[in-house]
């Protein structure tokens, strides 16, 4: 054991160095002790340098040590696991928040500063756009904090480590709910809420998790029962090295599929910079009390790091053979389209992966996880996809994870692909891009669409391998954050990605979208018309298929982003949401608002095991799927409920459509996406119901 004093120690009282082999990875304090572990393959020696640390961080800022503790290979690691504890008697005036670093000297003589990937606390990013780092001199310890340029690479660590005592406020109890009863609406936290006419007075809260549960009231009327939250681990906005081509300014990572720290909630994302853990906790709390579920999208498969010309800040030094996959030659692969690959088949980086799902679950009150480019996670050692049991079935399986929802992205960025075994061989619920890609060709209009759009209204039992399994783990969506909202669906033809600064070379080249006659913002009311008939539509379908929906924000008010389909590196009006278009577009928020409950109400009647399909033709007589068709009719009984039916009419022609029902039957129309609904169902002629172009109706028997 070795242990190096620097100028005070924590008032006057100097604290003892203990081995511990069993430290938890990351830091922990407990009242008069402070445990860290940490894994580090050919390391030689690590020293930890902690400063006294209580105000936010801001440039100009400098610090000398506070305490330092050298630890060498043969008495503080154990294989390549190294763990200690520091003891002291605390004072009146003792720091209560202690930030600290890592030096590492490994044995091929490389050296350098690592940031504590365990770590669930930090300084660095409490200010948005206004990038900083951390410069450490390599003699002195001495800490000196600096504006830093936009881009990923530059001199020092983006963020600090912090370690303090952790008061979480109590979270109240929620009963679990059925995973295929969800209805979810997927957002950005900023983006909720930062917009002018967002409606939150407190104009210094607006982008945080305190205001986003001011919105509370808005999705209990919408009828979502999930709010699905675009990354909140720590990460890094200014990265993105490209400038905006119209204005100059710089572009930014503004998803944040990109995490540096994987157990610390974004602190710009919170008013209180300070504490997020404990305000995210509160807004959890606050969906709970309100039915709503709290899921996260969570990025395992690649890191800030980036390529081998990224930035060095934690697994690189640590050991990257550990926690990237490399070719023969040691360079990365990059399955995931940013630079770098996490080695999810490795034991270190599976438990770097249960302990953050652990803690969001347990301590944060977290209801379930949507995995980005899941099949990253799905790769062996060498990059192949494996065979039998992988990490999406041990997480399923582990009593720790119990009643936590697990929904996977079925793909990776280099066409791994995946759809229908997660769920197959992990019972995991999986994004169905297939029902994605139905939807739009059918709405579009095109031709021979309609036995794809009748696979995906029953669940994708092709893919899933029945209706009840596609029910309980197809997640249904036309639009997400990734592409054409709803609106630009039916306003462009082609993808508007120039401000990017990319030459319009990113986003997906086919949406699948068509323009209704007008490329973007028209007057022509034919036209505007035609597309709110077509939203209605695709809102329709998502709500009466089997599968579990989800909403991405914004499309229930009509949100457009000017034909951007991959608008990642904007922070602007184009990616914030308008809480003026819900006054504007009121019809259609509570079109959609019909339409959930619709679904909630009718729920153990159309999407149940006893639950039994048959489907027509328009003529009411046995169904036709050939290419020209372009309707669908189908009926729904459940011998629960006999006497009952429902019958759905859908018209994916220009023009309109008779269909012909029962004409025995008293028929209440519920659902017309083309004229709202009403209690009773008049007849022109008995049996006879005509449906204007592109128009779907639900009647009940």
């Amino acid at each position: 054991m070795s242990s190096k004093k620097a100028c005070n120690h924590f008032s006057g009282s100097v604290p003892q160095i203990v081995v511990e082999p069993e430290a938890l990875p990351g830091g922990r304090w407990n009242e008069n002790r402070l445990s860290f572990g940490i894994q580090a393959r050919d390391a030689l020696s690590l020293t930890y340098v902690f400063y006294e640390w209580e105000a936010p961080a801001h440039p100009g800022l400098q610090f000398e040590p506070l305490t330092f503790v050298s630890l060498d290979r043969q008495t503080f690691c154990f294989g390549n696991w190294w763990g200690f504890r520091m003891e002291f008697e605390p004072k009146r005036n003792s720091p209560q928040r202690l930030a600290y670093v890592i030096l590492v000297e490994k044995e091929d003589r490389q050296k350098g500063w690592v940031l504590d990937p365990f770590t669930r606390n930090c300084t660095g990013g409490e200010s948005w756009n206004k990038p900083v780092c951390f410069e450490i001199d390599s003699k002195t310890f001495s800490l000196h904090l600096m504006s830093r340029p936009q881009g990923p690479v530059f001199q020092g660590l983006r963020r600090l480590a912090i370690i303090k005592q952790e008061k979480l406020p109590l979270l109240t109890p929620v009963p679990p709910k059925k995973l295929k009863e969800s209805i979810i609406y997927e957002c950005h936290v900023r983006g909720m809420t930062i917009h002018p006419d967002s409606g939150v007075e407190d104009r210094a809260a607006r982008g945080t998790f305190q205001a986003l549960a001011e919105k509370i009231p808005h999705l209990q009327k919408l009828g979502v029962s999930v709010i699905e939250l675009l990354p909140v681990f720590d990460f890094d906005e200014n990265e993105n090295p490209l400038s905006n081509p119209e204005t100059g300014e710089p572009l930014l990572n503004y998803w944040g599929y990109s995490p540096l720290l994987f157990q610390v909630p974004k602190q710009s994302y919170a008013l209180d910079v300070v504490n997020p853990e404990n305000e995210f906790r509160q807004m959890v709390d606050a969906f709970h009390q309100a039915g709503i579920e709290v899921w996260l999208d969570v990025v395992f498969n690649h890191t800030a790091e980036m390529d081998d010309s990224g930035p060095t800040e934690h697994f690189k030094l640590l050991g990257r053979e550990d926690w990237y996959l490399q070719d023969d030659q040691g360079k990365l692969l990059n399955y995931s389209g940013c630079g770098n690959t996490f080695k999810c088949a490795y034991p270190g980086a599976r438990r770097m992966i249960k302990d953050s799902l652990f803690y969001w679950a347990h301590n944060l009150g977290v209801d379930g996880f949507r995995f980005d480019l899941a099949s990253v996670l799905e790769r062996d050692a060498k990059g192949n996809f494996h065979d039998g049991p992988g990490i999406f079935w041990e997480l399923k399986n582990d009593p720790g994870l119990s009643g936590i929802k697990l929904i996977v992205e079925p793909w990776d960025a280099t066409g791994g692909y995946r759809l229908g075994i997660p769920s197959k061989s992990a019972d995991c619920a999986e994004w169905n891009d297939v029902f994605r890609d139905s939807v739009r060709r059918a709405v579009r209009g095109d031709e021979g669409q309609m036995g794809l759009l009748k696979e995906v209204i029953l669940g994708s039992p092709a893919t899933f391998g029945s209706t009840e399994k596609g029910r309980e783990c197809s997640i249904n969506y036309i639009t997400s954050h990734d592409g054409m909202t709803l609106h630009d669906l039916v306003s462009y033809n082609n993808k508007r990605n120039e401000l990017n600064d990319e030459e319009n070379r990113d986003g997906h080249n086919s949406e699948y979208s068509f323009n209704c006659g007008f490329e973007g913002p028209t007057e022509d009311e034919k036209i505007i018309e035609i597309r709110r008939r077509k939203i209605r539509l695709m809102h329709f379908l998502l709500q009466v298929s089997n599968g579990i929906p989800m909403l991405a924000a914004g499309d229930e008010m009509g949100r457009t982003q000017k034909g951007n389909n991959n608008a990642y590196c904007h922070d602007s009006p184009m990616t914030w949401i308008d809480w003026s278009l819900a006054n504007k577009n009121v019809e259609l928020v509570e079109f959609v608002s019909c339409l959930t409950c619709f679904r909630k109400n009718n729920f153990a009647f159309l999407f149940s095991s006893e639950s039994e399909y048959r489907w027509y033709n328009a003529l009411g007589e046995d169904e036709n799927l050939d290419n020209f068709v372009r309707t669908l009719h189908w009926e729904v009984k459940n011998p629960k409920y006999p006497g009952q039916q429902y019958r759905f009419l859908l018209n994916c022609f220009e023009r309109p459509v008779e269909f012909l029902i029962p004409p025995e039957f008293d028929w209440e129309l519920h659902l017309d996406s083309f004229e709202g609904q009403q209690e009773r169902f008049i007849f022109e002629k008995p049996g006879s119901v005509w449906l204007e172009g592109f128009s779907a109706k639900a009647l009940k028997a």
